[in-house]
């Protein structure tokens, strides 16, 4: 009889700690999939007007989900919680109400003033908006029961899915901004149902704990406490979406939707540059809560910003020539902007690193400060800079508000590594 192997149990861990990171790598490769695609076949105006649709449901879905997507982290996580995975789901029922009512008056009216969208499209920004929702709390629910890798995996499914469905309606020439907005809502939907019946399933707290009648006053007592918890990750939470895509925002209000249309073509591929740091972020995290230092932070920041500035200046070289071969003469413009927010990776790359050693910190108010401040430096300097020299003005508004919040990241980071130092 052979003897044994030596035991590769201790590999695990390792490995397992990968399997997030990559996953993520692949669900961002399938979304500029579809991304590209639709910017192909829609051309600048259509593209423009679907970039404007999801930007305001995206902005919409943070406001209506008041950060319960955060809290459920949190609460779906702890001992003896009394949030159950049904009692979360009937929570986002509950949310789904008002964001109804809000996409269908605020949302409609933002869509259309700044892409003059037709009724068809108003009608599938409100299907998608309440889909997109229903979506986030599931996949934010399923983070804190602990699947991770399973949340991400959804939506790898959900976004090959569109990326299928996308092409099939180009094939049939019924491909369109309306047509889009459906087909993403329709792939949201499946993730959700999904991801409900994979939550239930995993849920062992909720087949456990003997079943309670829960009064119309408790219900509603914990749910106020819940938002009460949540309200500060909705503060940052808006913040950050709107320093990524506010920029759309502005230049939708002042400019035209091909605009946004050619200038989300090249924002989106600078975001290929910082793919690597994000990824990071929660191991990051993690690690400098279980330890208490900034070890990873010091061992990581360097090779990320290295490898950040090396994707960087390749995807901006390989950017140039890939445009118009990819996406055709209309989308020239696109070339010139990419070199811009290339440059902006590297800073917004060591600001997400530096907020996310400081959250393992229990310091949560840098990434807010960063993300408030710097929410506000984009308005005022996209606004002056479209006026000045346009699609660039906005995009070096971009490049100088990640720099203000690298800046804002790291002197706090320091900050709160000399405190620790002094302990």
């Amino acid at each position: 009889m052979s003897l044994p192997g030596p035991p590769r149990a201790a590999h695990r861990p390792a490995l397992a700690s990968l399997h997030v990171p990559l996953w993520s790598i692949v669900q961002a490769g399938v979304q500029m999939g579809v991304a590209l695609l639709s910017a192909r076949w829609l051309g600048p105006g259509d593209r423009g007007t679907l970039v404007l649709a999801t930007t305001v449901a995206s902005l919409l879905l943070l406001v209506s989900s008041v950060g319960t997507g955060a809290a459920s982290r949190v609460v779906l996580a702890e001992p003896g919680r009394w949030w159950t995975w049904s009692r979360y789901l009937r929570l986002a029922a509950v949310l789904t109400v008002p964001h109804l009512v809000l996409a269908a008056t605020v949302g409609v009216y933002l869509v259309t003033v700044l892409s003059g969208a037709g009724a068809g499209v108003r009608v599938a920004f409100v299907v998608y908006a309440v889909a997109a929702l229903g979506a986030h709390l599931v996949r934010e629910g399923l983070h804190g029961l602990g699947r991770h890798r399973t949340s991400i995996v959804l939506d790898v499914v959900a976004a090959a899915a569109q990326l299928a469905l996308v092409a099939a309606a180009h094939a049939a020439a019924v491909y369109s901004a309306t047509t889009a907005l459906v087909i993403a809502a329709a792939c949201y939907t499946g993730a959700l149902l999904t991801g409900a019946v994979i939550g239930w399933r995993a849920d062992a707290h909720s087949r456990t704990v003997a079943p309670a009648v829960v009064t119309t006053r408790e219900w509603w007592h914990r749910v106020g406490e819940s938002l009460a918890f949540s309200r500060f990750a909705l503060v940052a939470a808006l913040g950050q979406y709107y320093v990524v895509s506010g920029d759309r925002l502005v230049l939708g209000a002042l400019g035209r939707s091909d605009q946004v249309g050619i200038y989300s073509v090249a924002s989106t591929l600078a975001s290929l540059a910082v793919m690597a740091a994000l990824a990071l972020t929660a191991p990051i995290t993690r690690k400098t809560a279980e330890r208490g230092s900034l070890q990873a932070w010091e061992r990581a920041h360097v090779p990320v910003l290295a490898l950040t500035g090396a994707a960087a200046v390749g995807v901006a070289v390989g950017g140039w020539f890939a445009i118009p071969l990819l996406l055709g003469p209309e989308f020239d413009q696109a070339r010139t902007l990419l070199p811009v927010f290339c440059a902006a990776a590297v800073p917004y790359a060591s600001c997400s690193i530096d907020a996310a050693a400081s959250a393992g910190l229990r310091d949560l108010r840098t990434g807010a400060v960063a993300a408030v401040v710097g929410s506000v430096v984009m308005t005022a300097l996209a606004t002056a800079g479209y006026a000045a020299w346009g699609t660039h003005g906005v995009a070096i508004a971009v490049l100088v508000t990640y720099l203000v919040m690298a800046c804002i990241a790291r002197v706090r980071l320091r900050r709160a590594a000399t405190a620790l130092a002094a302990r």
